[in-house]
């Protein structure tokens, strides 16, 4: 557990920032998989050297992982025959790393990344340098509702013009997430100029908000949650 906590502790440090830079926290979740697939394969036989070290200094008895593995209190009948580095290794080491690999899949999979990159080409950081247009009318496809044909029309024609006037202004130069970026656009008026590009910029705001909402929302479920509970019906 100490070698699989290394490695997703700066993920996890990473993840709890106020201010998120998004492209780098995407590139530490793929690390973080990478390196944790990577302890899987290949660093098991390592993990026993450095326990079998730690038993010996302190006169720990080392187990022969080449005998059958007996459940304590269990009767051997009909039981499958394993031995202990089957088990070591099968029903401990490859099954906690898996169960890590399974929760960083569910949270962050192709489709999320994917979105959330799309999301990070709004920031005003370093002059808009994550600028991408094309992602950004794919992220606008998710609000069909807000961006009908026409408008998503005019968003195309928008970006481009205002990602020359956002690099160019000096108002805009030292800006540091999308919050400041939403906030100068209104003092400036540019929310008037470009409206489509700023109903994008509200619209990936809300979404962190309406998420948290929704995992509160159930957190609190949870806490009401009692045997009468249980019981109830619909």
């Amino acid at each position: 557990m100490k070698a699989i906590l290394g490695i997703t502790n700066t993920l996890s440090q990473a993840l709890q920032k106020k201010d998120q830079d998004i492209m780098n926290v995407m590139a530490l979740v793929q690390t973080c998989k990478e390196n944790l697939q990577l302890m899987r394969n290949n660093e098991f036989d390592e993990l026993v050297d450095q326990a079998s070290s730690f038993c010996n200094k302190h006169h720990i008895t080392v187990p022969n992982m080449d005998e059958e593995y007996v459940i304590p209190r269990k009767s051997r009948c009909n039981a499958p025959i394993k031995t202990k580095n089957y088990h070591y290794r099968v029903e401990l080491f490859l099954h906690v790393i898996d169960g890590q690999l399974v929760e960083l899949n569910d949270h962050f999979n192709e489709v999320n990344i994917e979105f959330l990159t799309w999301l990070a080409c709004l920031s005003p950081n370093n002059s808009f340098v994550a600028f991408e247009k094309q992602k950004l009318v794919r992220l606008a496809q998710f609000y069909p509702q807000d961006f009908l044909d026409g408008a998503l029309l005019m968003l195309k024609d928008q970006l481009g013009v205002y990602v020359h006037h956002m690099c160019s202004s000096s108002d805009f130069s030292e800006l540091k997430g999308i919050g400041m970026l939403a906030e100068k656009m209104v003092e400036k008026g540019m929310h008037e100029k470009f409206p489509y590009v700023y109903l994008l910029i509200i619209l990936v705001l809300v979404l962190p908000v309406a998420t948290a909402s929704m995992e509160r929302a159930f957190s609190i479920m949870n806490i009401i949650k009692n045997p009468l509970h249980n019981r109830m019906g619909d």
